[in-house]
C-alpha cells in the first residue's frame, strides 16, 4: 500500500518544476513575470469568489480588496517557494489566520439576492471568469518557455551526474603490493576532476587530473583525456611519453580556452616509482622509514595549453609502508573566513599523523579538516597509494 501511495504521489507532482533546483533558483524574478503574475490573477479569481460569499458587504472597495489581497499573497508565496523556501511557511500560516478572520467575520446569505446587489454578483462573476482565464493564460505561457527550459536543464544534470558517475568512479582496491582507495567531490552535477588507476602488464599506474570548467564540455574533455591515456598505455609509453601523446590529441578536440592539470605516478616493478606533473599540485610522498612527508612537484605546461609540449618525469625511491597522496587544488586553496588558505603543509601533517590507518578513514580525516576550514568553492578530489609490499624487478 505504501509503495502504490509513494508512487502516486510520484505520478502528481512529477507534473510540476521542482521549484527548490539550482535552475529555478538562479531564475531571476525579472524573467518569472509572467508566472508571478498568472499566479496574481488566477488567486484574484479566488478572491472574487470569497467576496462573492459575503454579499452583506455591498460597498464596491470589497470587490477589489479581496482579489487583491489574494493574488498579492499567492504572487508572494510562489516567489518566496523559489528564493526563500524557509518563509514559505510562515507566509501561507498568516495567510490562513487572515482568511479565517475575513471568514469568521463574514455572514455568508442562502437568501435569493436582492435587486441592488446583482450588479455586486455580475461584477464578481465577471472578475471571477477574468482572473483565472488570464491567469492560466500567462502561466501556459510561461510553461512553454521557461518550463521547457527547465526540463532540458533538468535533462543536461540527469545527464551529466550520469557521465561524472561513470567517468569518475569511487576508486577502492588493494593485491598483493598495492592498496589504492580515491574519490572525486565535484561542486556541481558535472564536475572537472579525474582519478584513475589502471594495471597493465604488471604495472600499476595512477593518476589524477583536473580539466579546466565544469559541466558537459568538461566532462567530453575528461572522457577524451580518460581514453586517450588509456590507449597510449596499451603501446606500454612511459609517463613522459604519455602526457606528450594527449598533449597532441586535445588540441583537436577542445575548445581554445580549455586544458587539463595532471599529476600522474608509475610503478614498473623496480625499487623506484616514475611521475610526472603538468601544471598541477604536487604528489605527496609519506616515507615510512624516516616519518616525514615531501613533495614531488615539476615544472610543466598543463596539457593541452600550448601545442607542442615536451614533457619529462622523475624518479623516486620508495619502500613497503610508503604513501602517496595526489589530489587537486580545490582542496589545497578552500579559503576561511580570513581568506587564508587550506594549504599543503596541513595536508602533510594530516598524512603523516594517520599513515597508519587504512586509506578509506585517512580519506574521511582529511576532507573533514577541509570542510572544517571552509565551504567547497570547486571540484575536491583526493587518490591515496599505499606501498604494502616492494618489488624488486631490476630496469633492465
Amino acid at each position: 500500500m505504501n509503495n502504490r501511495l509513494d508512487k502516486w504521489r510520484a505520478g502528481l507532482f512529477s507534473a510540476y518544476p521542482n521549484f527548490s533546483s539550482p535552475y529555478w533558483r538562479a531564475l531571476p524574478l525579472g524573467r518569472m513575470k509572467k508566472p508571478l503574475m498568472g499566479v496574481f490573477f488566477t488567486a484574484a479569481g479566488v478572491g472574487f469568489a470569497v467576496d462573492l460569499l459575503q454579499i452583506n458587504h455591498p460597498p464596491l472597495a470589497h470587490g477589489f480588496f479581496w482579489p487583491v489581497f489574494g493574488g498579492a499573497m499567492a504572487a508572494g508565496m510562489f516567489a518566496t517557494r523559489i528564493k526563500r523556501s524557509r518563509l514559505a511557511l510562515p507566509l501561507w500560516l498568516l495567510m490562513v489566520v487572515l482568511a479565517g478572520l475575513a471568514y469568521r467575520g463574514a455572514s455568508v446569505s442562502r437568501v435569493s439576492l436582492p435587486d441592488a446587489l446583482r450588479s455586486r454578483v455580475v461584477f464578481d462573476a465577471l472578475g471571477i471568469w477574468l482572473g483565472v482565464g488570464v491567469g492560466f493564460r500567462l502561466l501556459l505561457s510561461f510553461v512553454t518557455t521557461q518550463g521547457l527550459d527547465n526540463v532540458r536543464m533538468q535533462t543536461e544534470l540527469s545527464l551529466a551526474h550520469g557521465i561524472q558517475a561513470t567517468l569518475v568512479p569511487t576508486i577502492s582496491f588493494q593485491n598483493a603490493t598495492f592498496e589504492v582507495y580515491g574519490k572525486s567531490l565535484p561542486s556541481a552535477e558535472m564536475g572537472g576532476d579525474l582519478i584513475d588507476v589502471i594495471q597493465s602488464n604488471g604495472n600499476l599506474l595512477a593518476y589524477v587530473a583536473d580539466v579546466s570548467g565544469h559541466g558537459l564540455a568538461a566532462g567530453q574533455l575528461m572522457g577524451m583525456l580518460k581514453t586517450a591515456l588509456r590507449v597510449s598505455l596499451q603501446f606500454r609509453q612511459a609517463p613522459a611519453a604519455l602526457l606528450e601523446s594527449a598533449d597532441r590529441v586535445l588540441p583537436a578536440v577542445k575548445e581554445s580556452d580549455m586544458y587539463a592539470t595532471i599529476a600522474l605516478l608509475q610503478f614498473d616493478g623496480s625499487a623506484q616509482a616514475e611521475y610526472a606533473l603538468a601544471g598541477h599540485v604536487p604528489i605527496l610522498h609519506y616515507r615510512n622509514r624516516s616519518r616525514d612527508t615531501t613533495r614531488l612537484s615539476m615544472e610543466q605546461f598543463p596539457l593541452g595549453l600550448i601545442p607542442g609540449g615536451c614533457y619529462a618525469s622523475q624518479r623516486v625511491p620508495y619502500s613497503s609502508r610508503d604513501l602517496f597522496l595526489m589530489l587537486t587544488d580545490g582542496i589545497s586553496e578552500v579559503p576561511n573566513d580570513r581568506d587564508e588558505e587550506f594549504g599543503l603543509a596541513r595536508v602533510e601533517q594530516l598524512l603523516t599523523q594517520h599513515s597508519a590507518e587504512p586509506l578509506p578513514q585517512i580519506w574521511e580525516r582529511i576532507m573533514e579538516h577541509v570542510r572544517q576550514h571552509g565551504l567547497q568553492q570547486d571540484d575536491q578530489t583526493l587518490l591515496l597509494v599505499r606501498v604494502r609490499h616492494q618489488r624488486t624487478r631490476s630496469l633492465a
